[in-house]
């Protein structure tokens, strides 16, 4: 009887430890394709994977860096990778193509593209572009659709102004005064400039113009298989960018961590760059991370008038709004 009670306690005691043993799970991969090399500007994804916020939310993420066209096209065939960063304006066109991306949660609330020339050259409004020589990388690209905002809120066209390509030299192009206004990022060329000694006007599209800017974007197949890990990705990254705004300068030690060749440069620079960024990140909105249907509406209008959106996209279903809350 002593024999059978002690078995019997035993068990007891073995079903109990099991009740309470917490299962141990494999974190679920992730790869995020970045549109860029390794930069400050993703200082919210560094934040999240140095601090576990991913991890806590069981997931293993690995940052793949490209070009932004190759990431739409690879979140659109499903399972290459899971989670990208695109603008707006991309994620419209990819829709209208047919390809299944959808917007999950804004990364930027403003677009970042201004147009910047040396104080003696006037540049207050779209009218100031006309007759001017404006340089910009190329015509394809953010900085190009920048300028078709700005030509488009002033009623003008392409031909009032003189459209140089200079490549990604805006910096050197408008020291040198090889043009009289450049195309750039207002949380990066003003400040390199502004470093050099060069005084800058700056003219943002997003004050002229305000459309969407970047997103991070999904397969939609994603959502509908997997929403809970859709969720906890954006949790998780929206716990970082809350990180970064409070904190810059913490915030742009862990990313010199993933960018190590930055640290060879101007931190101070980087440093005002991450903060500009930051400021991007809170405007117009109380919650970072929120999807501004007006302002993607205002991108589909652009781009529909300047001939590149054909057919219209269902705007409603190029972004959920569930996910931030």
């Amino acid at each position: 009887m002593l024999r059978r009670f002690v078995l019997w306690m035993i068990a007891g005691l073995v079903i109990v430890a099991c009740g309470n043993a917490t299962p141990t799970s494999t974190p679920t991969d992730i790869v995020v394709g970045m549109p860029y090399i390794p930069n400050v500007q993703f200082a919210h994804f560094y934040v999240a994977a140095q601090k576990g916020y991913f991890a806590e939310a069981g997931l293993n993420v690995t940052f793949d860096y490209n070009f932004e066209n190759d990431v739409v096209q690879r979140i659109a065939t499903a399972n290459q990778i899971q989670f990208a960063l695109a603008s707006a304006d991309s994620i419209l066109l990819a829709r209208a193509q047919g390809m299944p991306v959808r917007a999950v949660m804004a990364t930027s609330q403003e677009f970042p593209v201004a147009f910047i020339s040396k104080q003696a050259t006037p540049l207050q409004s779209p009218a100031d572009l006309v007759g001017a020589s404006v340089g910009i990388p190329g015509r394809f690209g953010a900085s190009y659709i920048g300028l078709q905002a700005l030509l488009y809120a002033g009623g003008l066209q392409e031909s009032d102004v003189d459209i140089q390509e200079v490549g990604f030299a805006q910096v050197a192009a408008l020291r040198e005064d090889r043009v009289a206004v450049v195309s750039g990022y207002a949380n990066n060329e003003p400040i390199q400039l502004a470093a050099q000694g060069v005084p800058v006007n700056v003219l943002r599209v997003a004050d002229v113009y305000p459309m969407a800017s970047d997103h991070l974007i999904v397969n939609e197949s994603l959502i509908a298989d997997h929403p809970e890990r859709v969720a906890a990705f954006v949790t998780a990254l929206q716990k970082g960018m809350n990180d970064v705004i409070a904190d810059p300068k913490a915030a742009h030690d862990i990313a010199l961590t993933y960018i190590p060749e930055a640290k060879q440069g101007d931190t101070a620079i980087t440093v005002q760059v991450l903060e500009a960024t930051t400021a991007m990140w809170q405007a117009n909105t109380d919650v970072v991370g929120r999807i501004q249907p007006a302002a993607w509406q205002k991108s589909a209008e652009l781009l529909q008038n300047i001939g590149v959106l054909t057919p219209p996209v269902d705007l409603s279903a190029a972004y959920d709004l569930t996910f931030i809350k």
